[in-house]
């Protein structure tokens, strides 16, 4: 990493995996969970890995990261960037989803060296507001947008300062977009498990 470019990293481990029929966030691949995968993965780019949801008990068995419960009772990803941002040693929060497991280190060390206060992947016109980066000057905007009632935080990228990473930055660093795998239900899981094995990925 280069000098000057300290962040936090924050796993939200929420959500009611209603589509997938039973907690995805402890489902395992090769005997480790979707959440463990991902903190192993992410927890050396920070001496601040943070995994936040409701019941955050559930994964004590987890080394190297703290443990945090949601700052308010809505249950939505908006509600896990605010108690990130609240809680992080540093200014800037890298923001992953534990349904997708596999985001690639050198993609997150290239998108902390982008400006703005928030600095997101953009691909096939979808933005991914779980795979990016938010900073602590965000958070008066995120709470209006909380007590407005209004959860969805793709509703405030107009009103603020987003640097948009593209699919062709994205693919310099991640050739084969593991990072933008999304397991909501049990065929994305088993889809997973088989791209992992064509391409030879290892856990």
């Amino acid at each position: 990493m280069e000098a000057g470019c300290e962040f936090s990293v924050a796993i939200l481990a929420g959500g009611q995996s209603r589509r997938f029929g039973q907690d995805k966030t402890l489902t395992a691949i090769n005997g480790r969970s979707l959440t463990s995968i991902l903190a192993d993965g992410l927890s050396d780019l920070s001496d601040d890995t943070m995994v936040i949801c409701k019941n955050p008990g559930k994964f004590s068995d987890l080394n190297n990261v703290r443990l945090l419960a949601d700052v308010y009772d809505k249950q939505c990803p908006l509600v896990g960037i605010i108690t990130a941002l609240l809680n992080s040693k540093y200014e800037k929060v890298f923001v992953a989803s534990a349904d997708t497991p596999f985001v690639q280190r050198k993609l997150v060390e290239y998108m902390s060296l982008k400006d703005g206060d928030a600095v997101l992947p953009k691909t096939n016109n979808k933005i991914h507001t779980l795979t990016g980066f938010y900073s602590k000057c965000l958070l008066t905007n995120l709470k209006k947008q909380y007590f407005k009632g209004n959860y969805r935080i793709i509703d405030m990228m107009d009103e603020i300062d987003v640097r948009y990473v593209d699919e062709e930055e994205c693919r310099q660093f991640d050739e084969n977009m593991l990072s933008f795998i999304n397991i909501n239900t049990k065929k994305d899981y088993k889809d997973a498990v088989e791209i992992l094995k064509k391409i030879g990925y290892t856990l």
